[in-house]
């Protein structure tokens, strides 16, 4: 819920930050702030979720519509590119953790918590709550492996990050299967989640 109310916060933020921008910029008087206001603040998040917006930004549609989700759905290949992406941030984040390369790890990480918003939304909508939880206790390793960056402790950061790859592990456990030939993941039978 705090998730959902940060990103409510940012984005009327962002709107209205704009907003005061765009009425500088012209002759509008300002007796007419509700231009600004009225504009809805959820209508660019769908298409962020290929992943260039914030982390908090992308679940938001789909919480504020409750737990069956709402808005674009994530497809399901779109939750394989997330996945793909969490892979290749993952292994580029340790690699730089362990040459000290804070800014690089701090990049990848951020991708990271971005990836787990999408991998959440993709389980809210389909109604997974044991999924979801796993997905929010990613990202918030993710953001936990930032807060020991910015702090300069790669020793807690390695840790951090080291606890988010064994919640990737438990989920791929309840959900997950990897093809012994093409060392591919696909749902398991048991997931309930098939290919439309």
């Amino acid at each position: 819920m705090r998730i959902l109310c940060s990103a409510v916060i940012l984005s009327v933020a962002l709107c209205v930050g704009c907003g005061e921008k765009s009425k500088a910029a012209t002759t509008t008087p300002p007796a007419q702030p509700a231009p600004a206001a009225a504009a809805p603040a959820p209508a660019p998040a769908p298409a962020a979720r290929g992943g260039g917006a914030p982390a908090a930004a992308a679940p938001a549609p789909a919480a504020a519509a409750g737990r069956q989700g709402g808005g674009a759905p994530v497809t399901i290949e779109q939750h394989a590119a997330a996945m793909k992406q969490i892979q290749q941030a993952i292994g580029a984040a340790n690699k730089a953790l362990t040459g000290a390369d804070t800014a690089t790890a701090t990049t990848n990480v951020q991708t990271l918590a971005t990836q787990f918003a999408t991998i959440e939304t993709f389980y809210t909508q389909r109604n997974k709550p044991d999924a979801v939880k796993l997905a929010q206790t990613a990202r918030t390793g993710a953001a936990d492996t930032l807060s020991a960056l910015k702090a300069g402790d790669v020793m807690k950061a390695q840790m951090s990050l080291g606890n988010t790859q064994g919640t990737c592990k438990q989920c791929h456990g309840m959900y997950r299967e990897q093809d012994p030939t093409t060392k591919l993941y696909k749902f398991n039978a048991a997931s309930g989640i098939t290919p439309p």
